[in-house]
């Protein structure tokens, strides 16, 4: 299966959010209504105009049937509707695949810029097996069991990540120093930090919902209390 990672973000504010990803180095190729795509370096997202903010942990793929083939052969059940697929998670989370024709990256696209969306769920190695069903490559794991992220094999990351209750939260990924890319924001008059965390810097940017920040992860270097897949 060559799912491409595209999380879907419904925000009442669609341009401040598209506005956002485009500085970040994701460029539009679409709009439709009242939703807008953009690719990445690896990986995509699609904004959605709605009254309430909310997130959803989607892929695409060119061929639906292949992808439920798939899924039956590794166990995973799937529901069909209206050209897209559906896997619900041990944690009650759904997750959707739409079929859609592969998308090369744009030219302007930053290609250190990933999608990394967080699968927020109580039931880690639940969503994990999922991913792991779902055809994508575990890649980072923490020792404790509260992280573990997936890479997809037509881009992007996804990353399953221990809390009480499941939901989604778009962020990103940057292959390279997160402190430029903070410059380059600046210079489109937003507001961006960087923060050291303990595994590396990550680049915060307000959300234009106000529910918090967008986070981009620098690259993972420092593996303290992390391992690589299968190590």
């Amino acid at each position: 299966m060559t799912l491409t990672v595209r999380p879907v973000r419904r925000t009442p504010h669609a341009d401040a959010w598209v506005r956002v990803v485009e500085a970040l180095g994701g460029v539009v190729t679409g709009r439709d209504g009242d939703r807008v795509d953009l690719a990445l370096g690896h990986g995509r997202v699609a904004v959605v105009q709605a009254g309430e903010p909310g997130a959803e942990l989607g892929f695409e793929a060119p061929d639906l049937l292949a992808v439920a083939a798939e899924c039956e052969r590794n166990g995973l059940a799937t529901v069909s509707a209206g050209g897209r697929l559906e896997v619900t998670g041990p944690d009650g989370l759904r997750v959707h695949v739409d079929e859609h024709p592969p998308v090369m990256p744009p030219p302007g696209a930053d290609p250190a810029l990933s999608t990394l969306p967080l699968w927020y769920t109580p039931d880690v190695a639940g969503a994990a097996g999922v991913l792991s069903r779902l055809g994508l490559a575990p890649r980072v794991a923490s020792h404790q069991g509260d992280w573990v992220d997936f890479v997809a094999p037509g881009g992007g990351l996804v990353a399953a990540h221990g809390t009480d209750r499941p939901s989604v939260q778009v962020s990103f990924e940057y292959d390279g120093d997160v402190r430029p890319l903070a410059a380059r924001l600046t210079g489109h008059d937003l507001t961006a930090s960087v923060v050291d965390e303990n595994y590396g810097l990550t680049l915060r940017v307000p959300d234009p919902d106000g529910t918090g920040d967008i986070y981009v992860n620098q690259v993972q270097t420092d593996l303290h209390g992390y391992r690589k897949a299968g190590s």
